[in-house]
């Protein structure tokens, strides 16, 4: 897969489906408004101001390369804030594919652009109540649906099919808020001093058990069983009830 192709056709279906249909609502807003679009080279997918002038709305949305790599491997999808979205708000159904996924980032972006339009983003306050607020009203309209079409006909004459890529079950366990494993994590009210635990990372098991010596706010004050003299600061989800 090509990923500039795939971010060249994020541009197009922003343009073509979302920008010039409502390109005269923008204007009435805020004459200045204008919108354009470009593939950049890295991770970086986001809104910019194209002139650092107080009433000029003219800005660029980004989409670059290297997000969509990210977002096409199984194992780092769930990484991106996009993909919590989509899974906990079930744009899409929360059903988390490589096509959902893109198309629900082309949402976001130019729900960020209407966000600044209606002047509702603000410092230190960007992904905000308003601004999910937007993106609900896109998905719900039907536009959401439309991107996604529109994105996968795009895609498609190229031959790439965004559809068969879907997040690995450890990704979707996280978003859960599962471990990796699928398994619920260890808090800190089931956790009590003089406990016996044992560490959940493989590279930490040779310490054997430990016993909690003290809770603190986020933290637990542990101690080697076998070597006393050893202790850490932990958190209680790297840790189990039982050897594994």
């Amino acid at each position: 897969m090509n990923p500039r192709i795939v971010a060249n056709a994020m541009c197009k279906v922003t343009d073509e489906v979302l920008w010039k249909p409502r390109r005269s609502w923008a204007t009435k807003h805020n004459p200045t408004a204008d919108l354009d679009f470009r593939v950049g080279s890295g991770k970086h997918t986001y809104l910019k101001h194209r002139r650092a002038t107080a009433n000029d709305a003219s800005m660029t949305i980004t989409y670059g390369k290297q997000m969509v790599v990210s977002k096409s491997d199984p194992e780092t999808m769930c990484n991106w804030l996009t993909s919590r979205e989509l899974h906990e708000r079930r744009y899409y159904g929360g059903e988390l594919t490589l096509l959902n996924i893109l198309a629900h980032t082309v949402a976001h972006e130019f729900g960020h652009f209407v966000q600044v339009i209606l002047g509702r983003r603000y410092d230190g306050s960007v992904h905000n109540q308003e601004f999910y607020a937007i993106l609900d009203r896109i998905h719900a309209s039907g536009e959401g649906e439309k991107i996604r079409a529109a994105l996968h006909d795009q895609c498609m004459m190229f031959n790439i099919d965004l559809r068969p890529i879907r997040a690995s079950q450890e990704g979707l366990n996280r978003l859960s808020g599962l471990l990796s494993t699928g398994e619920k994590p260890l808090s800190m009210r089931e956790i009590q001093k003089g406990q016996q635990l044992w560490f959940r990372e493989p590279s930490q098991k040779h310490f054997g058990a430990v016993k909690v010596l003290d809770k603190r706010r986020t933290r637990i004050l542990i101690q080697q069983v076998a070597a006393p003299h050893q202790k850490w600061l932990y958190y209680p989800a790297g840790m189990s009830k039982t050897p594994g």
